[in-house]
């Protein structure tokens, strides 16, 4: 049987790692290891093709010359998220992009939409793609945005980011999927002030209120990863990379 993978292009925040300039452990690590990571997006893999979310990396180009495009999903029209939009929207044929209801959106994506197929979410109605289940979930933050719940045949798994905090309707409706595992924003330390985030603590909690078997933390910034590395924190739900892979 054919493995659904869910792979991560980037797992920053939208400045990437490492900064121009900067000094922090975080951004010394990345250079000495001749890494990057770029703002968060990912994708799913399957043998019919690959179904993207979120578009912060010019990456998804690539990968979709090599497998064709079948879905564009969006958690929110913020330019991390989204400007990979511009390019990915060039296409001969139509791929549906599913977003939370946004009229700025973001450039002139949505006015000149090309190949794409805009979709407007219904929050908690699910769609359907090739076999797997999207459900839009509700999250607080400073742009309309929509977490998803994912279903396949195997598991289930929500990607919840960006995001400062989870509404009590939101949060019920997690607590009842049953998931596998969260993919949750923790985007700060605990002694960085941030109304637009979560920071790794509040993440902690918030994955622990969900119930979940695996918990893993994505969107940090250079600031949460070098407070991690210069005090030694283990953290019960730990951060992941570019690159990692999580079977669905």
């Amino acid at each position: 049987m054919y493995k659904i993978k869910l792979k991560f292009v980037g797992t920053s925040d939208t400045a990437g790692i490492p900064i121009h300039n900067c000094k922090c452990a975080a951004c010394e690590m990345y250079r000495k290891e001749g890494r990057f990571n770029s703002p968060s997006c990912a994708y799913i893999e399957l043998a019919g093709g690959v179904i993207f979310i979120d578009s912060g990396s010019d990456e998804l180009i690539k990968i979709r010359e090599r497998k064709k495009q079948l879905a564009q999903f969006l958690t929110h029209f913020h330019g991390d998220h989204a400007y990979g939009l511009l390019r990915l929207r060039h296409s001969a044929k139509e791929i549906p992009c599913y977003h939370p209801k946004d009229d700025k959106g973001f450039a002139d994506v949505l006015q000149r939409p090309h190949g794409f197929r805009f979709v407007e979410n219904i929050p908690f109605q699910s769609v359907r793609v090739d076999g797997l289940e999207f459900t839009p979930v509700p999250l607080v933050h400073t742009r309309p945005t929509h977490g998803y719940v994912i279903k396949t045949p195997n598991k289930s798994a929500a990607y919840l980011t960006d995001c400062s905090d989870i509404e009590e309707e939101s949060l019920r409706f997690l607590q009842e999927q049953s998931l596998d595992c969260v993919f949750i924003d923790a985007s700060y330390d605990t002694e960085y002030n941030d109304v637009k985030h979560l920071d790794f603590n509040m993440a902690n909690k918030l994955v622990e209120l969900i119930g979940v078997r695996e918990g893993f933390l994505i969107h940090q910034s250079h600031y949460s990863l070098s407070y991690v590395l210069n005090h030694n924190i283990e953290l019960k739900y730990p951060y992941i990379f570019e690159g990692f892979e999580y079977n669905l």
